[in-house]
């Protein structure tokens, strides 16, 4: 048997000096994917989100938040109006049915909301109450205009330490609306959380010697230190005997709520998006340990389809919806190569955000109740819809340098108008034809060998193809790594029907 090496060794351009397109790309598969639940059959890429990979940091985004008092009023407006959200929720529920983001419109206000007389009243109560609070006055007047940004530390704790305030009012001001004989001791609960006001207070203070951007990083270990002590601080108060049981809603209401905000507030930047995975070399044995099923799974490999000097790969899934429902249809999806770094791109939270329709940011995000209008506000032409999207996909395809040794390239799925969070309107099929061949890993067992030769016989057949090619994995001693070999002595046939 000859070696053959299928590693990214001819290379054509591919949008512009610094990024070349691979002749083929790498899908490492467990034959649990290939075969029970049918991918190589139905010749179907799966789209994962974010949350289904392995690095934690997947997606991540460096937000900052610098603008003017409009901008900043609006921030609180919404944190309150997703709590008052959740509060509605834990209220009917309690703890019977799981309380999260899913449940929270944290992308909003939405035109679909639902919206009453007495709900925008109960808001207006809400809203009032807090940003006439002289302690959120002055935190306001601190942030409005800062020279330097703040950052996820900083609003986290700034949030944690108005959220009983928030919770309170949002706690008393439904009460009012509630029989008098049914009412709790919300009364009693919001005046206990001004008594910490205070220490916002000397935050704040604190803060102010602080006022050029060359004290930026000293803010930022600080507010991290913050974080990490308030973080212990929550734990040791769940694992207190006297806590009681642990109840995952109340926790997520009265505690989490703060901090998880800030980290949902990506959500309202950019759509969500989903990842289909492959890489430019397929001979690190770390990679077949880890998503070639521990050297037992199949490594794909794809022919990338090169158009305007970008790789492609073509694929049927959902584009769209109709009188019947969903359809489908093929899009070229294009291939973009990871990029490994330390750092992540800053963006820039008052000027990007994407997701709502422009009527909604001017009124509930970009200007006031008197109709001024923030400096932060955009007029969201060719421009800015151009800078917005460039700035997506470095949060789709950057991760930290230890994840180098992949040489990742990725296909995205995303859109605005399109609902990916059903799982089935994220598998997509792509065309036999891309499909160069496919590599054995070293412990693929024989009986799982012959089923995949038995499928791709009859693909071959089908497609009248001659030309796909198998190759198993093997150490190679003279290089040092796993390399793979084609197996020229095997001919495909597709098996004959009996009788």
């Amino acid at each position: 048997m000859t070696s053959m090496n299928l590693s990214a060794s001819n290379f054509g351009p591919a949008g512009g000096a610094e990024t070349l397109a691979p002749e083929f790309l790498y899908r490492f598969r467990p034959l649990k994917r290939l075969l029970q639940y049918g991918e190589l059959e139905k010749q179907e890429i799966y789209f994962a989100s974010p949350s289904e990979l392995n690095d934690p940091m997947e997606g991540f985004r460096d937000l900052f938040w610098r603008g003017d008092r409009i901008v900043w009023e609006n921030l609180l407006k919404h944190y309150l109006r997703c709590l008052n959200w959740a509060f509605a929720i834990y209220v009917i529920g309690g703890d019977s049915q799981p309380l999260s983001w899913k449940n929270v419109p944290i992308v909003g206000p939405i035109p679909s909301e639902p919206s009453t007389a007495k709900l925008d009243a109960l808001l207006q109560g809400i809203f009032d109450e807090i940003l006439t609070e002289p302690t959120v006055i002055r935190l306001i007047n601190a942030l409005d205009g800062r020279a330097f940004p703040v950052r996820r530390d900083e609003l986290r704790s700034y949030l944690r330490c108005l959220h009983p305030l928030a919770l309170g009012t949002v706690w008393y001001r439904n009460e009012l609306h509630r029989p008098a004989s049914s009412r709790s001791d919300a009364a009693h609960f919001l005046d206990s959380a001004r008594t910490a006001l205070p220490g916002l207070d000397e935050m704040i203070k604190a803060m102010q010697p602080i006022s050029s951007e060359g004290d930026e990083q000293l803010v930022r270990e600080l507010f991290a230190l913050f974080g990490a002590m308030s973080g212990q601080l929550g734990l040791a108060a769940l694992l207190d005997p006297e806590a009681g049981d642990y109840r995952p809603n109340k926790d997520f209401l009265f505690r989490a709520f703060a901090d998880e905000f800030v980290d949902q507030l990506d959500r309202l930047v950019y759509p969500d998006w989903h990842v289909a995975c492959f890489m430019s070399d397929c001979r690190d044995a770390s990679l077949w340990g880890t998503y070639g099923d521990s050297h037992t799974g199949v490594c794909l490999v794809f022919i990338p389809v090169i158009d305007g000097e970008r790789p492609f790969l073509p694929l049927t899934r959902v584009n769209g919806f109709g009188s019947n429902g969903e359809s489908r249809g093929q899009v070229k999806h294009e291939f973009h190569q990871v990029k490994y770094s330390a750092k992540f791109r800053p963006v820039d939270f008052f000027r990007s955000i994407g997701r709502l329709p422009e009527a909604i940011l001017y009124k509930h995000w970009h200007s006031n109740a008197d109709g001024a209008r923030s400096k932060c506000a955009s007029e969201y032409d060719d421009q800015w819809r151009k800078d917005y999207w460039k700035g997506f996909y470095p949060g789709a395809t950057t991760k930290l340098a230890d994840w180098a040794h992949e040489k990742e390239y990725r296909l995205l799925l995303t859109g605005m108008a399109l609902d990916f969070s059903d799982k089935e309107r994220r598998k997509a099929n792509y065309d036999f034809k891309n499909l160069h061949g496919l590599i054995f890993g070293m412990k693929t067992p024989l009986r799982e060998r012959l089923e995949i030769c038995r499928i791709v016989a009859e693909k071959c057949r089908a497609s009248g193809r001659s030309d796909f090619k198998l190759y198993e994995a093997y150490y190679s001693a003279a290089r040092g790594c796993i390399d793979h070999r084609e197996l020229n002595l095997l001919r495909l046939r597709p098996r004959i029907p009996a009788g």
